[in-house]
């Protein structure tokens, strides 16, 4: 059975706007019933995958009835955020879904595919299928239903166009959000294929028990290779990029000999509660960043795990990412996690619960037009993926450094090594460093939230 190499990546949809049951399509389907969609695809996401370069015209057909009949609609490279619309008028009907050229689209661009995993809801690759390319935090349906949750039992796994040269590894989880038992299942360089016809024979027993799949590809991109800004925090004046923000006060920092130290005290937050009693107090540091990039840092991790901080995209209080070292106290228990905020909704897009404990800690988010994927290492070497997401954030972003202490856990002290900024070699004669002065004057409502903050800052001061 030979490995798919897409052209187009389908991400489908239950609902409208990307929301209930997901999947992936990457080659003809005849019966949408045998993934589990049938008439049921309400919105969806088209990507260019690795091969699209070679027919630039190809777009994904979707059909009314199985094996390619009736009504059609061709959608190329895009987002569909609702098929009932009457622009499409084709929600709720698709059958079968297939792929052919035609005139040429422009759209967004998947990414890198480590691995291809297909999980089948019967033993020897039967019944049901879905094919899984990036990590799956949740297979239960959002709105209540199992949908692929406790029910696969078998898997066959393909390397992807961008397998990494040392390997890669999918683990299965017993439970949502990478928790419980796990079983992971490595790929070698010398390996074209593994299959696993029945899990129940394994000695875990995983049959029918799996409820998250993570790929670790152990790698980062060699896109973003030349160095356009590096800070290691030696001396004590700040870069003329940064901008420092501390919303409560009850943050602090300081530059020592090499590292950067970020103190925060029980309760500063950076997250709005899911719609209330969230807490937007958390110190960081940013900087504007325009167009494409990738950001790093290091953490020195402690035997107590007091870090809690990490990188920051920024765009508004409405729409922001965070990638992370968690402190030991706290229900995450030091894990690394990638965090997308947008619209007041939180959402866990990936997790790096084996580097809970490494004694130093590489961060580093990377940038695509509206996609981000983030990546974590031990040794700023072997590159875990975090995760990855898609957020519409316009030309320039604020990217930075932050530190939290959510809820009641004893104080956190987050120390940076250094911060750098990536661009691709193309790109780095027109980049240009923008000093905080130059990110110009800040709105109405930013000027007097500020003013509030220095009028209740000076009332503690006197008191």
């Amino acid at each position: 059975m030979p490995v798919v190499i897409p052209r187009l990546i389908v991400e489908v949809f239950q609902h409208t706007n990307y929301r209930g049951r997901m999947g992936y399509v990457v080659e003809p389907v005849p019966f949408t019933g045998g993934i589990g969609f049938q008439d049921n695809i309400s919105s969806l996401r088209v990507y260019k995958g690795p091969s699209f370069s070679s027919n630039p015209n190809y777009k994904v057909i979707l059909h009314q009835h199985r094996d390619y009949r009736g009504k059609r609609l061709a959608l190329g490279p895009g987002f569909y955020p609702n098929l009932h619309d009457t622009a499409y008028n084709f929600a709720d009907r698709i059958s079968s879904i297939n792929f052919g050229s035609s005139l040429d689209v422009p759209g967004p661009e998947w990414g890198t595919i480590p691995l291809i995993v297909d999980c089948y809801e019967h033993v020897e690759f039967r019944g049901r299928k879905i094919t899984i390319l990036r990590d799956i935090i949740n297979l239960r349906d959002p709105q209540g239903g199992t949908w692929f949750e406790d029910r696969i039992s078998s898997i066959r796994i393909f390397k992807g166009p961008d397998f990494p040269r040392d390997g890669a590894e999918v683990v299965f989880y017993e439970h949502p959000e990478f928790e419980g038992a796990s079983i992971p299942i490595r790929m070698e360089p010398s390996e074209y294929k593994k299959e696993l016809p029945n899990l129940h024979l394994l000695p875990q027993n995983f049959g029918d028990s799996i409820s998250a799949i993570k790929i670790e590809g152990w790698a980062s991109s060699g896109e973003f290779t030349e160095l356009v800004f590096e800070d290691e925090f030696i001396g004590n004046r700040m870069r003329p990029e940064w901008r420092w923000e501390d919303p409560q006060g009850g943050g602090t920092w300081a530059e020592r000999q090499g590292y950067l130290e970020m103190r925060t005290e029980p309760g500063q937050d950076l997250w709005h509660g899911n719609g209330g009693g969230g807490d937007m107090s958390a110190p960081r540091l940013l900087m504007r960043v325009p167009g494409d990039f990738a950001i790093e840092t290091r953490i020195r991790v402690t035997p107590q795990l007091r870090e809690h901080g990490g990188l920051l995209i920024w765009k508004n209080a409405n729409r922001f990412l965070r990638l992370e070292k968690t402190s030991g106290p706290h229900a995450f228990r030091g894990d690394v996690r990638f965090e997308r905020h947008v619209g007041r909704v939180f959402n866990l897009r990936g997790r790096a619960a084996g580097l809970r404990n490494a004694r130093e800690l590489f961060l580093r988010l990377e940038r695509r037009g509206n996609q981000f994927s983030s990546f974590a290492s031990a040794d700023g070497i072997q590159w875990r993926s975090c995760g990855q997401t898609n957020v519409g954030m316009g030309e320039a972003v604020d990217v930075g450094l932050h530190a939290l202490c959510p809820g009641n856990i004893p104080p956190t002290l987050t120390r940076f090594d250094y911060f750098r900024v990536f661009k691709r070699r193309s790109e780095v004669a027109e980049y240009r460093p923008i000093s905080a002065e130059q990110i110009g004057q800040v709105s109405d409502e930013e000027r007097e939230r500020q003013q509030a903050d220095r009028r209740e800052r000076a009332m503690r001061d006197m008191f």
